[in-house]
């Protein structure tokens, strides 16, 4: 397991099922510079080996058009899902917007509890594996 802290605003955990962890701090605001360094960084550690993603908004604050588009637009062939952990009736209602509006390129799911979201994960990473 490693970790590293993005632009003080995210922090990157690669758990060792190979289910990364992308964690927003302290109310940040997501932007393309960070969005960007937070992908390298996954995909450095990752390499081509089969993923999953826990994308923890709990703390978010707030994400531009822009940045939302560009992380729906991502197709990272080796990710087999990705989980957005929302916390509030508002910041579940954006991220159903972001949703439906954006069409996510990898199978994306929203969950309220972080031990749901894992197992949903890991089911992804099952899939993925026997269909390959």
């Amino acid at each position: 397991m490693q970790s590293t802290i993005v632009n003080d605003r995210l922090k990157v955990v690669q758990e060792d099922d190979q289910i990364y962890k992308y964690i927003a701090l302290d109310n940040c605001t997501l932007d393309m510079d960070t969005l960007e360094k937070m992908t390298k960084i996954g995909d450095t550690w990752n390499g081509d080996r089969l993923c999953a993603n826990l994308v923890d908004v709990r703390k978010l604050f707030f994400v531009d058009s822009k940045t939302r588009q560009y992380a729906a637009a991502q197709y990272r062939p080796h990710v087999a899902g990705q989980a957005i952990l929302v916390e509030s009736k508002i910041s579940s209602s954006f991220a159903n917007l972001f949703l439906t509006f954006s069409r996510p390129k990898v199978p994306t799911r929203l969950f309220n509890k972080e031990e749901e979201a894992l197992k949903w994960l890991r089911d992804q990473l099952e899939k993925r594996k026997k269909s390959n």
